[in-house]
């Protein structure tokens, strides 16, 4: 027969694998609150929506192939950020002139800090905006560019260089 203290010891192992299965929540609990305040961890917006219409957007893309224009981009470095330059040329290398340029930016570091930019004409075919608190590094531009039925649209990454103080 045992002794009242040798059945104690057998009762609290039973708690053992409850003591584990706690442990193993409360890990996944501290890593999902860990990712989700993570900046560098982010999700595609809208991204089921974009694989449904995939084919709309390759159509997308071969007209604004078909268009012929040409995109080219620059940051300038400023002091506590960056100017976003893009400079674009129509087929014939012509400035395209008066057109609506938005853009979507992000440092691949942040992808989570998304800026939505509205780019502002310079002069003929030089749009321009203003990219503040833009960290050093490498940054992705999403750029819809729209004239009249005309919309041409272009992903570029560029880099982005700390500035002289």
């Amino acid at each position: 027969m045992r002794t009242l203290r040798e059945r104690t010891w057998e009762q609290r192992w039973a708690f053992a694998p409850v003591g584990l299965l706690l442990a193993c929540v409360g890990g996944l609990a501290t890593m999902a609150s860990i990712a989700a305040d993570d900046p560098s961890f982010s999700l595609e917006p809208r991204y089921y929506e974009k694989a449904v219409h995939w084919d709309e957007q390759q159509g997308e893309k071969a007209a604004s192939a078909r268009l012929g224009w040409r995109l080219q981009t620059e940051l300038e470095p400023l002091r506590g950020g960056a100017r976003l330059v893009a400079v674009i040329e129509g087929a014939d290398g012509l400035p395209v002139a008066g057109a609506r340029v938005k853009a979507d930016a992000f440092a691949n570091a942040r992808a989570r800090d998304v800026r939505h930019l509205n780019l502002e004409e310079q002069k003929p075919g030089e749009y321009s905006a203003a990219l503040d608190s833009a960290r050093p590094g490498l940054w992705e531009l999403r750029f819809e560019v729209v004239r009249g039925a005309d919309r041409y649209s272009k992903v570029v990454r560029s880099n982005v260089t700390r500035s002289e103080p």
